[in-house]
């Protein structure tokens, strides 16, 4: 291995490190150094940043076999111009997040608001999912589950929500007569 006398020799064996690798070249070495500081920096949300990905992937996923059911025309432009959006502001709130748990909080893995954010952009993004099964699958038991949180959404802002024109089916009625019989 390789023997460090003191501090001084191993700062030396990186500097010579990074001058190979870049060339001598300064913008070299920033690049370097900015990959360094944006990987500490990002390293310890990878997990919240992939399961946001994962649920937009499959989101998009579902959106295009909605749109292919309904005879819409599925352009790749628009289909990734809508979700690379959507994941350009999922990465933003995250890293936002970040910042203020890095600077305020230190970083000793306090992921309050990454976590949070995490949360309601996978809720959000599972509920595009279920609405896009419930396009798909009429007859599905997620049909139960939209007319329960439709129910209790309305509950929270104190007004009726408006429902499409094809979920005004006996399922839907079934639904809620079966909700409000538990209560």
């Amino acid at each position: 291995m390789y023997g460090f006398g003191s501090i001084g020799t191993f700062i030396r064996h990186v500097a010579d490190t990074v001058n190979t690798i870049t060339n001598g070249s300064a913008w070299g070495k920033f690049w370097v150094a900015a990959g360094a500081v944006f990987t500490a920096y990002i390293t310890p949300i990878v997990g919240l940043l992939v399961t946001c990905f994962a649920l937009t992937a499959v989101d998009m996923l579902y959106g295009l076999a909605v749109a292919r059911k309904q005879h819409q025309k599925i352009t790749s432009d628009k289909n990734w111009h809508g979700t690379l959006q959507k994941l350009f502001h999922e990465v933003m709130l995250l890293a936002m997040a970040r910042l203020i748990e890095f600077t305020v909080m230190g970083t000793e893995g306090v992921f309050v608001l990454t976590g949070g954010i995490t949360v309601i952009i996978s809720l959000t993004e599972l509920w595009s999912i279920i609405e896009n099964l419930n396009t798909l699958y009429p007859k599905g038991p997620w049909k139960i589950l939209g007319a329960f949180l439709k129910k209790k959404g309305e509950d929270y802002v104190g007004m009726e929500l408006e429902l499409n024109k094809d979920e005004h089916t006996d399922d839907t009625n079934v639904a809620e007569k079966s909700l409000e019989d538990r209560r």
